[in-house]
């Protein structure tokens, strides 16, 4: 490699935080696999590996966004609540380091669910929901999730489930 070259592109690299040695491959349906494969592991660790350090999670039930320390106790709250939980990823958007995933989601409540936003913990019903969500992630350089947005209609969602708002 041309040593003028080499020096550019270690510079360019290190300017956009990157270290010469880590690959800016732009995401593909690997990552997105290892996504759905995740979560239909219901392992927390596997989950977790999933998420960069700095990593910020948006979803509607949660009044805050989710960090790395917090992301732990509401996966496993989310699998306790609901231990057949499974997304199927039907689409796929990827554009450079951005997806957007678009899943069919369900599961049955049989656990006791905690609110986020209240602190509330209800036990289970038995009944499941079955509905569309939309997942965006952006990816870091090393392909770990650094921002994630779940969007889901959470009112379907509790008619499903027989909660009242």
């Amino acid at each position: 490699m041309n040593p003028t070259r080499f020096f550019t592109v270690t510079v360019a690299l290190v300017i956009l935080g990157l270290e010469p040695t880590q690959a800016a491959t732009p995401i593909g349906k690997a990552d997105i696999a290892r996504w759905s494969d995740a979560w239909n592991s219901h392992d927390i660790v596997k989950v977790e590996a999933l998420f960069s350090d700095d990593v910020s999670v948006y979803q509607p039930e949660n009044p805050k966004p989710l960090n790395k320390a917090s992301l732990r106790g509401f996966f496993a709250m989310i699998f306790r609540a609901y231990p057949d939980f499974h997304i199927v990823v039907e689409d796929i958007l990827i554009d450079g380091s951005k997806a957007a995933t678009f899943e069919r989601v369900t599961g049955t409540w049989t656990g006791p669910f905690t609110d986020p936003a209240t602190g509330k913990t209800t036990p289970g019903n038995g009944r499941a929901f079955d509905h569309p969500g939309v997942m965006y992630l952006i990816y870091k350089p090393d392909h770990s999730i650094k921002e994630l947005r779940i969007y889901w209609d959470r009112l379907t969602v509790d008619q499903q489930l027989g909660i009242t708002p």
